[in-house]
């Protein structure tokens, strides 16, 4: 996917996947729960498999610049009907998603033994969203130039036109490139030999950019439907533009769990994750488990039943306020302005919505009705049911489309990774695995404060239980820090090449590894109590330790798409940054 602007060429689809921090937490010493959801920036894409041999994809758009310089492309494998087969959804409801499906590391504590007291002041996301219009039928270009419009419309705030090359030509990819520039696409130097082996294999080519008027506010996710049932991110058009470790996340509906084909499947180490702030050290740890699969590797960060997400993108809440606007009954264009802006004017596509809906005096341009819709009142013509069907259309159902493919299907699995340009030589592709079991987006681990009668709660020292199996010991000089000792653990407690049944193949498995290098590290550590180093205690999932009571809580806020693409790069062989050992 590219996504052009004649001064730079900026990012495709996926783009860069810095980390947010979450908020640090105080909370009276580290004796209470803390919940610390991880949260990617990257731009994503969602795959639902239709089960009749097509494929919905809701992919979204990273883009800054003038608006007039946007431009997008996509290869596919056949030619969307507008009415059906394209339209736009909402970032709001991707937004939505991704904080349903975030990882989420979660530290609780217990107290064992009895420690001398002290009082202690704890305080502390399926239907077109947007219509459009196409061509009656392929439109063969007039110069002989190769290039055929085999279909074009405009859909939401875009432009969109399918071209397709005579494959008699030498160079498809330059008659591509010649057309769009005639066309006023901004392309940059290299699109050519990008594009080139998608053309070549006879693909389509979807062309994006914004309808006259519209500000790069508009830009929005597209959904296309395709011919395929098995999904694949052409991660090699990327490479021109892209940043090191770029975030690529992508959600995949089906019949059960979906696993990556062609890329590895990493299962994190869960010692090398900060459990005391887990969004400080997540996306570093998810680099380097990429980097040492040469950067074709996927980390399964969510897979389970959709019944988990009914109702998350599109709530109930959202539902009874739609229907309460729609059922009032409107004196003016204020009164009714207001209501609306209030509940969506921070959603995609509301200008969009009022621009279609309002007629403006002649003098008044747009943007500058924007600025005071209201001052303006008395000079606006619109009729409120026009109004409400234009928000119905071009910001309702944009939502409402992301939650009818989660319900419409019984199963989601939510991948992430990291890729720098020299690792895009390979598009992942993804089949589904009914033989793998679910996986857990909420990970918890407890530590436990280890009391005898001669120190107080916050003088003792602590052990961390994994939910992986194996400890991690402290004292109260490092109540609230993660040992950097850690870090030379494994990223990556094992590395799998699965496939569309079994377990998988196992080509590294670190686990036996990581429990020695655990053991060592806490029989380093200086118990409080003795102040000389103590027995550290076994990494082994065995280990027990007696119940006890304590802590409080706190809340932190915080396909086959392989014949949209084509089956490039089946192959095993990977560049490893860092090799792994024989």
């Amino acid at each position: 996917m590219l996504t052009f602007n004649r001064c730079a060429f900026l990012a495709a689809v996926l783009s860069a996947g810095a980390l947010f921090s979450a908020p640090a937490v105080a909370c009276g010493g580290f004796f209470c729960n803390q919940s610390q959801p991880v949260n990617q920036a990257a731009e994503g894409i969602i795959f639902a498999d239709n089960g009749d041999g097509t494929t919905t994809a809701v992919i979204q758009i990273q883009y800054q610049g003038p608006s007039k310089n946007f431009s997008w492309l996509l290869p596919i494998s056949s030619v969307p009907k507008a009415d059906s087969d394209i339209g736009v959804a909402s970032n709001l409801a991707l937004q939505r998603l991704q904080a349903a499906t975030n990882p989420n590391y979660t530290l609780t504590t217990r107290v064992e033994g009895t420690c001398r007291q002290q009082d202690f002041n704890n305080s502390g996301l399926p239907g077109s969203a947007s219509g459009g219009t196409a061509s009656g039928g392929p439109l063969i270009s007039p110069d002989g130039s190769g290039v055929t419009v085999e279909a074009s419309g405009v859909v939401g705030a875009f432009e969109w036109t399918v071209i397709s090359l005579d494959q008699s030509l030498a160079e498809p990819a330059d008659a591509a490139i010649a057309w769009l520039g005639q066309n006023q696409y901004d392309v940059p130097q290299g699109a050519a030999g990008l594009l080139g082996p998608y053309l070549a294999d006879g693909m389509y080519l979807l062309a994006l950019k914004l309808t006259k008027g519209a500000d790069s506010g508009s830009i929005r996710p597209i959904v296309l439907t395709y011919t395929g049932a098995e999904a694949s991110i052409p991660v090699k058009l990327t490479a021109v533009a892209a940043n090191d470790d770029m975030g690529v996340l992508t959600w995949l509906l089906g019949p059960s769990r979906a696993v990556p084909r062609n890329y590895l499947s990493l299962e994190l180490n869960e010692a090398r994750i900060n459990w005391f702030n887990a969004s400080s050290t997540y996306n570093a740890v998810v680099i380097e488990a990429a980097n040492d699969a040469g950067g074709q590797g996927f980390v399964t960060e969510f897979a389970g039943s959709t019944d988990k997400l009914k109702s998350l993108v599109w709530t109930q809440s959202d539902a009874q306020a739609w229907t309460a606007i729609q059922s009032q009954i409107y004196g003016s264009f204020s009164e009714f302005f207001t209501q609306v802006y209030v509940q969506y004017g921070a959603w995609d596509g509301f200008w969009d919505a009022t621009r279609a809906a309002v007629t403006l005096p002649a003098n008044l341009a747009f943007e500058d009705f924007k600025l005071c819709p209201n001052c303006y009142a008395g000079q606006i013509q619109f009729k409120p049911a026009s109004y409400l069907a234009e928000l119905q259309k071009s910001v309702i159902d944009p939502v409402k489309l992301v939650q009818n493919l989660i319900d419409a299907h019984p199963n989601m699995t939510r991948l992430y990774t990291t890729l720098s340009a020299e690792e895009m030589t390979v598009d992942p592709i993804f089949t589904f695995n009914a033989d793998l079991d679910d996986v857990d987006n909420q990970h918890t681990a407890e530590r436990v404060i280890e009391c005898n009668p001669k120190l107080l709660q916050s003088e003792a020292p602590w052990r961390i239980e994994l939910p992986q199996g194996g400890v991690v010991r402290g004292n109260a000089s490092s109540s609230a820090t993660w040992p950097t000792a850690l870090d030379s653990l494994p990223s990556n407690r094992r590395v799998v090449r699965t496939g569309a049944s079994g377990a998988g193949k196992v080509v590294e498995d670190n686990a036996a590894s990581i429990a020695t290098m655990l053991d060592d590290y806490n029989a380093s550590v200086v118990p409080a109590s003795t102040g000389t180093p103590g027995s550290g205690g076994s990494s082994s999932p065995n280990a027990t330790s007696s119940s006890g009571g304590g802590g409080c809580s706190i809340a932190v806020p915080n396909s086959s798409w392989s014949a949209l693409f084509a089956a490039f790069g089946l192959g095993s062989a990977m560049l490893r940054r860092r090799r792994r050992p024989a």
